[in-house]
């Protein structure tokens, strides 16, 4: 079983306008809501690659029935904890004529110690050897920056592999509990390690990656964008995926895609230049739509991907 874990889940409102200006009477076209977070994106994608995948986490109750119907509509298994209050609303208003997106995030419930203990409780109940956490995203209000170090454990516990996409000081106090595998790209391992946010060379950039291994981290997946990804094991050795062609529709959940691609083919025991080509097919797939990727779209990018040790 793949247990995927979202701690701060997401309504994203999107508004299209042919024209947006600050501070005018604005008219717009067109309107529609997605659920998101990134631990749901890594389940349905996932679900979508026919894999034993179980959504799970913490969410607003008074506004939970737009996240039940999308999990009933794709058929996500699902077992959240509910908290009193709303789970946040994203307004996301793009202006297609110059190509613009504004963003106005909000921030939602404040989650009870009750809530997330429940959680925590469930997860030492129900992980069992073998089992993959994927555990993405930032946390909600009121959930301790050390849930993740927490999650790790209870996956150490029963030798379950966890895997983290977080940022930050919630990653940095995470990282002592060994997760398998994280999902960083450069300005997130900035953040990490206190440096600054610039262009670094390729030998700096493995200094980088040795020093969150000192810390913790196992493996190591940097996203690289347009420039496809590089990944870093705990032995040292170093892959370096390429990218699928495509028109670049919309870029959010291209990242959780990709996590998702690479954690299907490590729980199906592929070799790791198969699972690296999963995740930059799924990754691709998902930002050349409107929304997640299909198996169908997945697969037809593979054959696209190019993966060779360095």
């Amino acid at each position: 079983m793949i247990y995927s874990i979202t701690l701060n889940p997401a309504i994203d409102h999107i508004i299209e306008s042919d024209n947006f200006t600050i501070k005018q009477t604005n008219y717009y076209q067109n309107e529609y809501q997605v659920v998101g977070g990134k631990g749901i994106n890594v389940a349905i994608i996932l679900n979508n690659l026919e894999n034993q995948v179980q959504a799970t986490g913490v969410m607003g109750a008074e506004n939970k029935a737009i996240f039940l119907d999308k999990f009933a509509e794709v058929k996500v298994p699902n077992h959240f904890f509910f908290n009193q209050g709303k789970t946040r609303t994203n307004y996301k208003i793009k202006n297609l004529s110059l190509k613009e997106e504004t963003e106005l995030n909000g921030l939602g419930f404040t989650t009870e110690a009750k809530t997330w203990k429940e959680l925590l409780d469930y997860l030492k109940k129900s992980i069992t050897k073998d089992d993959i956490i994927v555990a993405a995203g930032s946390l909600a209000k009121g959930i301790p920056d050390d849930i993740y170090f927490e999650i790790g454990n209870i996956a150490n516990q029963v030798n379950a592999k966890f895997i983290l996409d977080a940022t930050g000081t919630v990653m940095r106090k995470a990282l002592s509990s060994k997760p398998f595998l994280i999902k960083p790209n450069i300005d997130e391992i900035c953040g990490i390690l206190n440096l600054p946010i610039k262009e670094y060379a390729f030998s700096q950039i493995k200094t980088m990656i040795l020093e969150l291994q000192k810390l913790g981290a196992r493996n190591i997946l940097l996203s690289m964008g347009s420039q496809g990804s590089y990944y870093f094991t705990e032995n040292q050795e170093i892959y370096q995926t390429g990218i699928a062609q495509g028109k670049l529709v919309n870029s959010v959940g291209a990242g959780d895609s990709m996590l998702a691609g690479f954690t299907h083919g490590l729980s199906q025991n592929l070799d790791i230049e198969e699972c690296l080509k999963l995740a930059a097919a799924s990754g691709a797939a998902t930002a050349f739509k409107e929304w997640l990727a299909t198996k169908a779209e997945i697969t037809a990018l593979i054959d696209q991907i190019k993966v060779q040790k360095i």
